[in-house]
């Protein structure tokens, strides 16, 4: 994960120049998007790198080191990602922008991903939990310093109502081509966001089930770029791809019980891909080419 960082660095700074090149200042004078809005929705995979989660409440402190989680992903049903009543159970992506320049917007939007540490892996614990939660067993008995079996038994950790990235951003946009009638376009994009992190948590300990409110958690930086093919000037498809970063300190886990609480950071990458359009609300000037 921290090697896709220093590769996303880089990329942006790609889409962020706009060298004046032979060839193409005929399709940068006409190719101008300042003055519009635009709005998209899509869907999203995302991937993550392993986290130390931290849970303490009034009956256990305690650390899981280097646990892996997995996305959650909705299998394709017609009727769940075309449902007006459905279509946000899948991890999606919605973000609405204007375009202040002719090429460089800021955008408003929610990557509603999901988290779920994978089920039986071994991991390293240190802590204590109180045998009221289970007596008897060995996870209970005292405290614990070495490998552990991570299993429904004992625990399900997961934000599947949502590892929520509520983010601002600044996109730039990069013309690359354009068709002659000058309807079609194909172009990259690259953007920096930061944001607020809305977990959803859902937490079995034991046996005993919490299903949390959503709740403000901590915050969220990310680096995106991709690839955009607009079609008949205000339509377009997209796929982007974004690394991030979020760190939570507030992870609600026993449902309003403030004493009871998460902390984690979880690095992550996401893929997705989404349909939009462009909203002009601005008239544009002309401007004339001479030859």
């Amino acid at each position: 994960m921290r090697v896709a960082y220093f590769l996303f660095l880089f990329i942006p700074t790609i889409c962020f120049s706009q060298e004046e090149k032979s060839g193409w200042n005929v399709m940068n004078s006409t190719d101008n998007r300042e003055g519009e809005l635009f709005v998209y929705w899509g869907y999203n995979r995302a991937y993550y790198g392993t986290s130390d989660i931290h849970y303490k409440g009034d009956d256990f402190d305690f650390t899981l080191y280097d646990a892996r989680a997995m996305d959650m992903p909705e299998k394709f049903d017609p009727e769940v990602y075309f449902n007006p009543d459905q279509i946000t159970i899948p991890q999606f992506n919605f973000r609405v922008g204007y375009y202040f320049n002719k090429n460089t917007a800021i955008s408003a939007g929610w990557d509603h991903m999901k988290y779920r540490l994978v089920r039986n892996q071994k991991l390293y614990m240190n802590g204590y939990i109180d045998p009221i939660y289970s007596p008897g067993d060995e996870l209970t008995s005292g405290p614990i310093d070495g490998y552990i079996d991570y299993n429904p038994a004992f625990m399900d950790y997961h934000h599947s109502d949502g590892f929520n990235f509520a983010r601002i951003a600044i996109e730039q946009r990069l013309p690359i081509w354009m068709s002659k009638n000058g309807k079609h376009h194909f172009v990259m994009n690259g953007s920096a966001s930061v944001g607020m992190m809305f977990p959803w948590t859902d937490w079995t300990f034991f046996g005993t089930h919490y299903r949390n409110k959503v709740h403000l958690a901590g915050y969220g930086i990310s680096l995106s770029t991709g690839a955009r093919f607009e079609f008949f000037k205000y339509f377009f498809v997209q796929g982007m791809l974004q690394a991030g970063m979020a760190n939570m300190t507030d992870i609600m886990l026993q449902d309003d019980k403030k004493s009871s609480r998460g902390e984690q950071k979880i690095e992550f990458m996401e893929r997705s891909w989404s349909l939009g359009g462009y909203i002009p609300i601005k008239a544009k000037k002309e401007k004339k080419i001479s030859e």
